[in-house]
């Protein structure tokens, strides 16, 4: 498997708060993140976007995702128990994003197989942080 890079790495976002979407997009710029984010406003979007992508023999799978928990439509945690049950999506890297840091929360988000948990603060540091830890993985994170 090929090294990913700031520059190859496939991200994407769902994440319905635009203020958000923006931070997070201007800290990748900032940090040298230069492939396209791929945003998706909700859960149901995200799942919708993944069966595409099984559909599709020419797609590219997201190297990792980033996921808000609390969305309309289908929340980060109903996405990430659909990935885990499907077998092409199921070892996706997903790193869940909260703006409360309820150990509740934590603890389902660790049981469903996540990569990391982290709560959002403006300046998405933690998020730069850890993108840069996946990128330095070997084959991506290790098995659940």
């Amino acid at each position: 498997m090929k090294a990913l890079t700031k520059e190859t790495i496939k991200i994407m976002l769902v994440e319905n708060d635009e203020n958000d979407v923006f931070f997070l997009r201007r800290a990748l710029t900032h940090a040298g993140y230069t492939n396209p984010l791929i945003h998706l406003q909700n859960g149901k979007a995200a799942v919708n976007y993944f069966k595409t992508l099984e559909a599709s023999s020419s797609a590219s799978v997201p190297d990792i995702a980033l996921m808000d928990i609390k969305m309309p439509v289908m929340d980060g945690f109903d996405v990430l128990s659909w990935l885990r049950q499907e077998s092409s999506f199921k070892e996706l890297p997903v790193i869940m994003l909260s703006s409360s840091d309820d150990l509740s929360d934590m603890t389902k988000s660790r049981r469903l197989g996540i990569y990391k948990f982290l709560t959002k603060q403006v300046h998405y540091d933690n998020v730069i942080s850890s993108l840069e830890s996946f990128l330095l993985l070997p084959k991506g994170p290790p098995s659940p």
